[in-house]
């Protein structure tokens, strides 16, 4: 014990020292255990070679002075066939071992003395993925042959996520443990692969466009962590989800699939006239194919598929559904017209999402104590949204276009170094290019708000007209393993470096609103009336696209010791350090720093780097050391990433690089405007003598954190009749850094009349600015829950959650 406190100081001292280029997900398995003899000796020097039967990947260590062996960076999956020899004794062989994603499996060898002649005892083993020695927090994994065998309807890695019995997928994306789903984590073979700027509801890169961010059939196994002690697992206070891909062996194999679906696969409307759903059209297909190019040594794998999805709009225009006639469309696409613009169908309309997905990936032992990987992948998503309602019209190119190309690489090197040492080294790099946009030609939005609460809109969709989002994410990870004794000591660093140019100018055409149709048609002639509002952005610099750019990134450093106290009692304890830091300034907005100086606020002032520590303990007890009964559980502290777009904010909302112009109702200047077909040349608030330095403020607190909590988890796995186990789990959450916003440009102006009094609120008058939005941080809130559940080994898994209660965040 005392070398793992040697080496962790000098952990310590190298995390302040060092100066070099974190959510990162586990990627391999591990295997490790005793030798001995019959009457339990430890059998120091024995020969034990585990051999990947695939690929004949080979992993050999000798028995320290206490017969223990360690395995690490082991190929996910299997079957495994395990020899040990020693001199004197009969060599034993284990086979048909499968390991699970994360899986430390424990293998106890008891060897029998040669007596006349050398022979081999061979038995057949698979360690249980619920009641295993490396089993802490709550965590679930989907195997290769659940992920085929398992029911799944769209397809999506979230049919799998959602098994976990923390997981509600109530609402937008994926919730665990009563988190946000933006502080979940997801990475692919130990790279982040998750939304780190924050607007995908799925919480993956291109999840704005709806498409996965990977083919099914290039994933290998699957695994959900939402109070995992071991150290290496960051970057998340809800859960995190790590995913790998799928390798070649010595067998050349491979599948090809077509799946498709249509309006007659499902059923009728529910109202009395039972009518079919209009035609539309689902399908995916794709070919995936591996093997050998060398023999034992070098692996291929490679996977494309395309997806496309049609789906016409209901509600349309003429039919008993729609409040909006024909002739009211057809009288606004004339009006249109005659200014030069089509606005596009408002009949049949049809949205679309489609997406063009590639995989590759070697694997080459280079030797049988050194594995590389390589791997890439392409994904092309397309989407085209619109949408309609009985009482809402949108013309055809009123509809959003959001292309998504995201480019993901990963270089991977696994080793072994003797008995003593063993190392993983990970290199990723992550390139998203997100660039929303319009269909058909530019021309400002125009809504027309009609009598019983009907609206028309056609024009250039408001939000789409100055968007787009880049993203360049780098991992470094290593983890380097040593083996002392009962000891798995691990020292590693994982860090993330982002780099994000956001452009967002909401209604940058000039967004127009009548209260008729008749008002419109009037636009050009001697009746023309001003508009009932008018909305505009724009840029105040002399470059039109202005967007904020940025860099950042997070650095983290850990410690870990994993100690067998006894052949059914391991105890896990680490210490994790992340420090996030942003490298760039926002502009400085003298006029607000001065207002704002007595609280230390200022425009250009961002969070400094913050020192996030996270100490954790995890147990694992095999209560009578018989794989029956196991208690597990432990405590500790989880980092997480702040979605970049609450950061991103500040850089765009300075008041200097975005101007405003906001004409409602009651406003006087509202009678000077005039409808212009042109883009470009839309007013701005100088136009009618305003400032346009009248403008939101977005500021974060200098002493901002990033979301950290502390989470303790409890449990205990029973065997139960019928290859059954039954678990019984309790996780408790409290907030320690919590995300909490504010309007600093707010007063309380008197109490609403009620039994409650509440307060009510209303703009700070005298100063040039409007909402000032204060992102800082709270420790208010918690979260428990007491899920119960039953599943086999040897079945397909199905937790059922028999009862959950959570609470959130108290304000």
């Amino acid at each position: 014990m005392r070398l793992f406190y040697r080496f962790f100081f000098l952990g310590a001292f190298l995390i302040f020292q060092v100066q070099q280029v974190r959510a990162q997900g586990t990627t391999t398995a591990a295997m490790n255990g005793v030798v001995q003899d019959q009457s339990g000796v430890p059998l120091p020097g024995a020969t034990v070679i585990a051999v990947h039967t695939p690929t004949n990947t080979q992993y050999i260590s000798n028995t320290n002075t206490e017969g223990r062996f360690n395995f690490q960076n082991m190929r996910v999956g299997g079957p495994y066939t395990v020899r040990t020899s020693y001199v004197g004794y009969q060599e034993q062989v284990v086979e048909n071992i499968n390991l699970s994603l994360g899986q430390n499996f424990r293998l106890d060898l008891t060897l029998s003395e040669s007596t006349t002649t050398l022979g081999e005892v061979q038995v057949t083993a698979e360690q249980d993925k619920v009641i295993n020695s490396d089993r802490t927090g709550a965590a679930t994994n989907v195997s290769s042959e659940q992920l085929q065998a398992l029911p799944t309807i769209s397809r999506s890695l979230n049919d799998f996520t959602r098994l976990t019995p923390q997981a509600s997928t109530s609402g937008q994306g994926i919730s665990f443990a009563g988190q946000n789903n933006r502080f979940n984590n997801f990475s692919i073979d130990g790279t982040v692969n998750n939304d780190v700027f924050g607007l995908s509801a799925s919480g993956t890169n291109g999840g704005q466009t709806g498409v996965q961010p990977i083919s099914l059939d290039a994933i290998e196994a699957i695994q959900v962590v939402i109070a995992p002690f071991d150290v290496r697992q960051s970057g998340f206070t809800g859960g995190g989800v790590n995913a790998i891909t799928r390798s070649g062996s010595n067998k050349f194999s491979g599948s090809a699939y077509y799946y498709w679906n249509n309006e007659k696969l499902v059923g009728k409307s529910p109202d009395e006239e039972r009518t079919r759903l209009p035609d539309y059209t689902d399908y995916q297909v794709g070919l995936r194919v591996g093997g050998p190019i060398i023999k034992d040594k070098l692996f291929f794998f490679v996977n494309g598929e395309k997806t496309n999805r049609k789906q016409p709009l209901l509600f349309e225009p003429g039919t008993p559904s729609s409040n909006i006639t024909v002739e009211e469309a057809e009288r606004v696409a004339a009006a249109a017209n005659r200014l030069g613009y089509d606005p596009g169908s408002f009949r049949s309309i049809t949205d679309e999402t489609k997406s063009d997905k590639l995989f590759a990936r070697l694997d080459w032992n280079i030797t049988n104590n050194h594995q590389f990987t390589l791997r890439h992948s392409y994904v092309y998503g397309e989407n085209r949204d619109n949408s309609r309602s009985p009482n809402a019209l949108r013309f055809s190119n009123n509809a959003e276009y959001f292309p998504s190309t995201t480019n993901s690489s990963v270089m991977q090197l696994r080793s072994q170094f003797g008995s003593e040492f063993a190392n993983e080294f990970i290199l990723g790099y992550t390139r998203v290019r997100d660039d929303r946009g319009i269909i058909g030609d530019p021309f400002p939005s125009v809504t027309l708000r009609l009598s019983g609460g009907r609206t028309i809109s056609f024009g250039s969709e408001p939000f789409s007209v100055q968007n787009q989002l880049d993203q360049d994410v780098l991992t470094i990870t290593d983890n380097f393993n040593i083996f002392k004794g009962k000891h798995t000591i691990t020292l590693g660093t994982h860090n993330e470096f982002y780099k994000t140019f956001n452009l967002f100018i909401r209604q940058e055409f000039g967004a127009y609103e009548y209260n008729s149709i008749d008002a419109f048609e009037a636009i050009g002639t001697a009746a023309e009336e001003a508009p009932s509002a008018f909305f505009r952005n724009y840029s105040r610099t002399d470059k039109r696209q202005q967007g904020a750019e940025f860099s950042a990134y997070q650095l983290g450093f850990y410690a870990q010791d994993e100690y067998s106290a006894l052949n059914n009692l391991k105890i896990t304890l680490g210490l994790r350090l992340d420090i996030p830091t942003f490298n760039d300034n926002p502009a400085a907005n003298e006029e607000f720093n001065q207002a704002f100086a007595d609280r230390g606020l200022a425009t250009d002032k961002t969070p400094g780097s913050q020192f996030m520590f996270s100490p954790r303990l995890g147990v694992n007890w095999d209560v009578f050391d018989d794989g029956n009964t196991q208690v597990r559980g432990g405590a500790g502290i989880f980092t997480g990433r702040v979605p970049f777009v609450w950061i991103a904010n500040q850089y765009t909302n300075t008041g200097q690089m975005l101007g405003s112009l906001s004409l409602t109702p009651g406003n006087p200047i509202l009678d000077e405007v005039r409808f212009v077909a042109d883009p470009a040349a839309q007013p701005t608030a100088t136009t009618f003598g305003l400032s346009d330095r009248t403008a939101e403020i977005n500021i974060t607190d200098p002493d901002f954190k990033f979301p950290q909590l502390f989470r303790a988890n409890l449990a205990v796995d029973q065997r139960l009749p019928g290859d059954f186990i039954g678990t019984l789990e309790g996780i408790y959450s409290k907030n320690l850094n919590n995300i909490y916003y504010q309007n600093l440009n707010l007063e309380e102006t008197g109490t609403l009349p009620g039994a409650d009094n509440r307060p009510m609120f209303d703009r700070i008058q005298g100063n040039n600015f409007q909402d000032i939005i204060y992102l800082t941080n709270t420790d208010n809130g918690y979260a428990y829950s007491k899920p119960a559940s039953c599943r086999s080994p040897t079945r397909l898994a199905c937790p059922a959650r028999w009862l959950i209660r959570i609470r959130g965040p108290r304000m």
